[in-house]
């Protein structure tokens, strides 16, 4: 394999005993770098010059991506924005001049594939680092994707050291039914204010988002949402099914979701006070 195919097989960067195992000759390596085809990041490690910098960060620093970077790399929706994450052994060298965050943690070969941190790793490091409702995202992700939620348990189960109580807390918030990053966050939202179930089929109307208490309904509008006239028009229709069924329907965009959770909370909760007021009213 040519030096160039490698490191974008490799994802960007590679030590290059990674890429000699792929292939790559010592002379062929030196051909790209003089054409300027590859760049060399410290010795024994290369990388394409538009490779990306978490993955140059962590092959600069021989470790691998972690947390939310791993996340990625994994194809797990991350809700924020973060910077490079990589995790070195514990008595790796120093990490000056490079962007990203490092963590000294033990590396086991199980818990890595020589370029990121596994599945199960990846999300109880993302509980370990990041709030409530981005770690959930990352773990209900996983789970929907077919990690099995079993793991997780047990390897929350065992974690020890900092955090470990957050890993727990996380992993038994997860539920890898939610279809979506917002879908997560509007479930952790209504989860203090009623009994909370996902992907509900109700009759003549299909499956919704989320049903509170048995009859409020909670949908979440992504940003495709009513992209066509036709979307438009089964919307209203299950709408009309639903109010003639007696359920209560409360939809709410991504930007309400994730950005304006207090006024979300706020109208679930007067939605289910005043169902909840009526209903005694009804009885005297």
């Amino acid at each position: 394999m040519d030096p160039i195919a490698a490191l974008q097989h490799c994802g960007g960067a590679a030590s290059y005993t990674r890429m000699r195992a792929l292939g790559v000759t010592a002379h062929a390596l030196w051909r790209a770098r003089v054409k300027g085809q590859v760049e060399r990041l410290r010795r024994g490690s290369y990388a394409l010059p538009d490779a990306d910098l978490p993955m140059v960060a962590a092959v600069r620093l021989g470790g691998v991506l972690s947390c939310t970077s791993a996340a990625r790399y994994l194809d797990l929706p991350v809700l924020v924005a973060h910077e490079a994450h990589v995790t070195v052994p514990r008595a790796w060298g120093h990490s000056r001049g490079v962007a990203a965050k490092v963590h000294r943690r033990a590396l086991i070969p199980s818990e890595h594939d020589g370029v990121a941190t596994s599945p199960v790793r990846t999300v109880l490091d993302c509980a370990r680092e990041l709030d409530v409702r981005e770690a959930v995202v990352v773990a209900d992700a996983a789970v929907r994707l077919g990690l099995a939620l079993r793991a997780l348990q047990l390897a929350a189960s065992v974690a020890t050291g900092p955090g470990s109580g957050a890993i727990r807390r996380i992993i038994g918030l997860v539920d890898g039914r939610a279809e979506s990053p917002i879908e997560t966050c509007l479930r952790l939202l209504a989860l203090p204010l009623a009994v909370v179930d996902l992907q509900v089929p109700i009759a003549g109307v299909g499956r919704v988002d989320m049903l509170l208490d048995g009859w409020l309904v909670l949908e979440a509008d992504r940003f495709e949402h009513h992209s066509t006239r036709a979307h438009y028009r089964v919307d209203r229709r299950r709408a009309n099914a639903l109010a003639e069924q007696g359920f209560v329907l409360v939809r709410f965009s991504y930007e309400d979701i994730v950005h304006r959770p207090d006024y979300v909370v706020a109208t679930i909760r007067l939605v289910l006070t005043r169902r909840n007021h009526d209903r005694r009213q009804a009885t005297h």
